[in-house]
């Protein structure tokens, strides 16, 4: 991309081109320099302020750290893949006032530490390294605090394989959702216990005009119609009535922004349940020989606030959670009207805070949905399954689902 937009490059012709690309990307790589990911150590210093000490953590909140900080490495930005754990300076309550009486409220010079560096999965043109070392230094140079980290080596092939078909099989009974490759047939028994109000969003044609498909209004069947066999369908999952029925008697939005939020972040991700821990979903059903199969799906469904997106993502996945590449984040949505349960609002800014993660094989194509799509600096996660743990709500924190 660099090359391209030099002047040699832009003033070659179509039989010189290729020669003058080759040229100029040879001096860029000189110019750049390399990292050996597998052996590089990289060490920089940092300014840190320890806030109040707290006794539920048992040391000083630390602010070493924010989401997406970074440091430049030639053209490529170099990510702290853990930061999160060094977001506490532990140390007991006695340690606590002696450092207290020493550094008062002076910042620290802390020296932190990187290895394990490695092309980044979640963010173009970048690295992240793993923190494996930060040493905290007071203002007249003697070391007050050291604290070090070990990477979990990577699961075999086999177990994260295991993993996964372990959290998909979790999500799928906390959604109230059938396992992808259920056929049509089979799911819609499952998703009438599970969601009182639902409906696809294709058409049948019958002799009294054009007709929703498939409509389930408060747990009665309304209409059940042939699909078209030639072509895929989305099925709409809500526990009540609201803005996602545009009139009485079930009509389809086939925008989809009223049925679920497809902008991310918003109180209950329009479950329009926002005082209630609750659940939605859409599911596509695509043709196959034997007729219609589930082959995506995505949701949301609402946990108890039990700590940062973080931890509440670490209690959801249980003991898979080292099948997963994960990283915080912050969504461009306005906080404030995630807090009020209003219409979620993306205001172009990163405003809420987020833990998103992957796990499985990588798919082709546009991810079935994207609560990421308007941040900035972040690739898709286009996995198997895709987890975000949405912060914002004031009582609970929503878990968007993505299963393709």
């Amino acid at each position: 991309m660099i090359a391209k937009q030099d002047p040699a490059y832009l003033s070659a012709d179509e039989f010189d081109r290729e020669e003058v690309m080759a040229q100029l990307v040879d001096v860029l790589k000189q110019q750049q320099g390399d990292i050996d990911v597998g052996d590089a150590e990289i060490t920089v210093t940092i300014h840190a302020t320890l806030g109040d000490y707290s006794t539920a953590d048992e040391g000083f909140p630390v602010n070493l750290f924010v989401p997406n900080m970074h440091f430049p490495i030639g053209v490529n930005k170099l990510f702290f893949r853990n930061f999160d754990a060094y977001r506490i300076f532990a140390a007991t309550r006695d340690e606590g006032k002696a450092l207290r009486d020493r550094i008062g409220t002076q910042p620290l010079a802390a020296d932190v530490t990187l290895t394990n560096i490695e092309t980044s999965t979640t963010r173009p043109r970048t690295f992240e390294g793993f923190v494996s070392r930060v040493v905290y230094t007071a203002r007249d140079g003697l070391v007050v605090g050291e604290f070090t980290a070990t990477e979990d080596a990577h699961l075999p092939a086999a177990e994260a394989a295991d993993m996964v078909v372990d959290i998909a099989q979790h999500i799928t009974q906390a959604a109230g959702i059938p396992a992808l490759g259920t056929s049509w047939e089979e799911a819609k028994a499952l998703l009438q216990d599970s969601y009182p109000f639902s409906g696809s969003d294709d058409f049948a044609y019958l002799s009294s005009g054009k007709v929703i498909a498939y409509q389930y209004d408060a747990s009665a069947l309304i209409r059940d119609e042939a699909h078209d066999a030639t072509r895929p369908f989305n099925v709409y999952l809500q526990q009540v009535d609201g803005a996602w029925r545009t009139t009485r008697g079930f009509k389809v939005d086939l925008n989809g922004v009223d049925m679920l939020s497809t902008k991310g972040a918003g109180p209950g991700l329009a479950c329009y349940t926002p005082h209630v821990l609750d659940r939605c979903a859409v599911l596509q059903f695509s043709p196959s020989d034997s007729g219609h199969v589930l082959s995506r799906a995505y949701g949301v469904i609402e946990l108890e606030r039990s700590g940062s997106p973080k931890k509440v993502f670490e209690a959801f996945v249980s003991n898979n959670t080292a099948a997963f590449d994960g990283f915080a984040t912050k969504v461009d949505y306005d906080a404030e009207s995630l807090k009020q349960g209003d219409t979620p609002k993306y205001i172009g800014i990163r405003g809420v805070s987020a833990y998103a993660a992957g796990a499985g094989e990588v798919r082709e194509g546009t991810p079935i949905y994207d609560p990421l799509e308007n941040t900035s600096g972040i690739n898709s996660i286009n996995r198997e399954i895709g987890l975000f743990a949405v912060d914002g709500a004031a009582d609970r924190v929503p878990m968007v689902f993505v299963l393709q």
